[in-house]
């Protein structure tokens, strides 16, 4: 399967805490997530993620049970 990338825009992402819960998040419990990279400043998301295993739904679901707000 092909891999995917979009950008999240986290209007909540505010600290090197969030940064890092949201990445342990992500490396322990989502799978078919491949990269993720933040950028605090400008409060974006870059997701790659296994089309075959993940899906934007499913990524966007995982920043909601976070408690981030995503656009």
């Amino acid at each position: 399967m092909m891999s995917k990338t979009f950008m999240l825009n986290v209007e909540n992402l505010n600290s090197i805490e969030d940064e890092k819960k949201i990445k342990d998040y992500f490396e322990t419990n989502l799978e078919g997530v491949e990269k993720l990279e933040i950028n605090l400043s400008l409060k974006l998301i870059s997701v790659r993620y296994n089309e075959g295993i993940g899906s934007p739904k499913y990524i966007l679901d995982a920043f909601n049970r976070l408690g981030y707000t995503v656009r």
